[in-house]
Parts: C-alpha cells; structure tokens; sequence
C-alpha cells in the first residue's frame, strides 16, 4: 500500500514513478478519472460562487442602486422577511402585492432609486399572477404583416402557414371575474365534448369544496386558453398561461439590457458590470432567510448600507444548493469529454513516441496508464488555477475553464513525459553501444 500511495502522489512529478504505471492495472486510470470529475465540479462550483462577493463590491452603481432603494432613511422601500417571502411596502404605507418600483418604465421611480442608469423593478404580487396578453399574428415572408389573432382565425388553412402566432405581455396582471369566466365557459361549452366534460368535473370539484373558487376560476381560464390558442411553450415554460412574472423577462431581459434589479416577493435576478469590465449576472432567494426586517429600526446609515450589501449576498448564496445540483449534472455530461481527453493525451504520447523511434513503451494502453497517473494532479491543478482566475475572468468563461486547464496541464505532463522518455532512450542506447564496443 505504501509503494501504492508513494505511486498515486508522485507519478505526476517522476518519471520512474510515472512509467511504473505500466505494471499496474486500470483501476488506477479509473481512480484518477474520478478524482478528475470530482475536482472539476468543485472548482465549477466554487468558481460561480466564491467571486460573486467580490464582484458585488466592484459595482458601484449596483451598491448605490441597492442602498437608495432599500437602505435610504427617507425614501426606502421597507423590506421585512416573513416565512420565507419577502414582504415590501413604500414607507407610510400597508405591506401589499404590488408594482412598487419600476425606474424602466417610471421617471419618478427613475429619479429616486436609479444610480447612472441602473434599473430597478420591485414586484411583490405573487409568482403565480396571471398576465394580461395581446395574442396577434406575424407574416413570416419577411415583410412582418401584423394581423389579430382574431382575423388569424378567419383564414384558411393553407394561409395560416404564413403566419406565426406572437404574444404581447402588457405589464397589468389579469384579473378573473365571474363575468369573465362566464364568457370562458361559453366558449369551452361549445368547443368540444371533452371541453364540456373538464368544466363538468372542475364544477363537481367546486361544489364538493375540493377546489376553491378562484382555483376554479384558474382552472376554467386555463382550459379556455388551451383550447383557443397554439401552445404557448416559446413564451412560458412551466405554466399553461401566460403569467405575470415573465413580463420582465420578455419585455426587458430577453432584449439584453445590461445593469438592473429585480426584487419579486420569493427571489431577485439582477445583472451588472464591475469596474473592471466583468459582468456579472446573478439570482437569489429569501427562502431560509430569518424572520424580521431588513433595516431594524434605529440603524445609522453605514449599517443601514451593509445590511441591504448582506441581505443580497446571502439571497445570493441561498442558491448554492440548486447551482451545485445544476454544476454536477453538467459535470457527469462532460466526463465522456474528459475520458476522450485521456484517451488523446495517451495517443500522442505513444504515437510521438513511436515517431521518435523509442519503442520502450509497448502498446497504447500502457500509454494510458500512464497519463492516467498523470489525470489526478491535472485535474487538481486546473480547478485550484480556475477558481484563482474566477474572480478576475468574463463569467462566461466559468464552464469551459476547469476543462480546458485540465487538458493543458494533461497535454503537457504528457509531452514532458515523451521528452524524457527520448532522452533517456538515446542515453540507454549510447551506452549500450559503448558495452558491445567494448
């Protein structure tokens, strides 16, 4: 076990050690391929967190943004967590479900809260609001004719081919009224048998208190927009109806603007620009955040200022959880990468090797025990060099980084390898030339 352990931790560094990997089997390989993807992960992981603190400090215009909108004395929108929401309210007001902040779209809220441009929305109706829609359509012969979904409906099949179906979120949330579904029910009353057959048992559900009624109402509204119009799995991806929620993202994000705020009642999104150049974007939750407001009461404003900076970090690192989750798959869906990267390293060493005329390694499987010793290190340097650089590289760098670290550093113990080899081949043949001589 000790020769073992003196093997696995040295190979990378000597090459006696390095070229003994050719009287052990490929469980090292293996071993070391495993090390590989666990520090990859880590250092995927670390990478797209550890920095963000960093960063957030090298944005001035997002601190002044933040502190103006949640840490200003006089004109602060309160902010309190409650069981893992966020409840907010203009001062002298009630805490509400509302629209509280939108400097995109509000000069006032502009003027107040938006510091060289950066944006801010707060939003605290629920995740769940339905959004109200235009539903037209758009010619796709490239002269963008624009017709009601209405006159869509009128033409024939064959015209309808040069049309695609578009939404338009327009910000107000829907509301649904008895009148309102009346009108839903009309429609699904005359649309099919399996229409008639939904609403019946949605009605069973309502007067057997099995469903409340405004989940009726929900309900029906969804049948109704299922049945009247095209899926709608380009606009929305979790609901079958347009909601709120993804105004902001169509009408502002999807467009690439580069420095705003975002604040909804269960988490934030933001995105900004360090000093440096580096940009950054970002999501957090309030979901295991403490009880209690976000400025207790009798702060100055230097701690007014750090608790909104701690209250967006730890929004920020609530998400660790989902990032690792979503960093580990990505990880398991690069090893078949990471085994092909083994496999090159170890085919152009053996074939330099073969080129050079030095035959001392016998097949290309020994070649890859060999560079399998060297995949540990490699791995452990590429993720140690990739989190230095997180906090100074583009972001979009995050993912591809560990990787190709890895592959430099596998690729060039492998060429320093094959150098070593040829010297030492040509001195063993010197002096084996001396010998017969002799």
């Amino acid at each position: 076990m000790k020769k073992w352990f003196k093997f696995f931790g040295t190979a990378f560094f000597s090459h006696k050690e390095a070229k003994g990997a050719t009287k052990r089997g490929y469980t090292n390989v293996f071993f070391g391929f495993l090390l590989v993807i666990v520090f990859l992960f880590t250092a995927l992981v670390g990478s797209d967190m550890l920095p963000f603190g960093v960063h957030y400090a090298s944005s001035p215009d997002l601190m002044a943004t933040a502190h103006a909108l949640l840490a200003d004395a006089d004109n602060r929108i309160v902010a309190e967590i409650l069981d893992g929401d966020l409840r907010m309210k203009k001062q002298g007001g009630e805490y509400t479900a509302a629209l509280l902040v939108n400097t995109l779209e509000n000069a006032a809220d502009k003027q107040s809260y938006s510091v060289n441009g950066f944006d801010v929305v707060v939003d605290t109706r629920p995740a769940k609001a339905l959004a109200e829609v235009e539903a037209y359509c758009l010619s796709n012969d490239g002269n963008n004719t624009e017709i009601s979904y209405e006159d869509y409906l009128t033409l024939s099949e064959v015209a309808r081919l040069n049309f695609d179906f578009k939404l338009k979120y327009t910000g107000r949330e829907l509301v649904l009224t008895d009148e309102s579904v009346t009108g839903y029910l009309e429609y699904l009353a005359a649309h099919s048998e399996e229409s008639r057959a939904k609403v019946e048992g949605l009605k069973n559900d309502l007067s057997g208190e099995k469903i409340s009624k405004d989940e009726y109402h929900r309900a029906v509204y969804e049948l109704y927009f299922e049945a009247y119009y095209p899926e709608i799995t380009a606009y929305e991806s979790s609901s079958k109806v347009p909601l709120l929620r993804n105004y902001y993202y169509h009408q502002y994000i999807s467009k690439n603007i580069d420095n705003y705020l975002f604040i909804f009642d269960d988490y934030m999104t933001g995105s900004f620009e360090t000093v440096s150049g580096n940009e950054v974007s970002f999501y957090g939750f309030f979901g295991n955040m403490e009880n209690g407001a976000l400025i207790p009461d009798g702060c100055s404003e230097q701690e007014a200022n750090k608790a909104v900076d701690d209250f967006i970090n730890d929004a920020f690192w609530a998400n660790w959880f989902l990032k690792a989750y979503a960093h580990l798959i990505n990880t398991i869906s690069l090893s078949p990468f990471i085994a092909l990267m083994l496999m090159v390293a170890a085919l152009l060493s053996y074939s330099l090797l073969r080129l050079m005329g030095v035959e001392s390694i016998s097949s290309l499987g020994a070649g890859l025990k060999i560079v399998g010793s060297f995949s540990w290190f490699s791995g452990l340097s590429a993720a140690v060099i990739a989190l230095a650089l997180s906090f100074f590289v583009d972001r979009n760098w995050i993912t591809a980084l560990p990787l190709v670290l890895f592959f430099i550093a596998l690729i060039t113990r492998s060429v320093v390898f094959v150098i070593t080899e040829k010297q030492l081949f040509v001195k063993q043949s010197e002096q084996k030339a001396l010998q017969s001589e002799v």
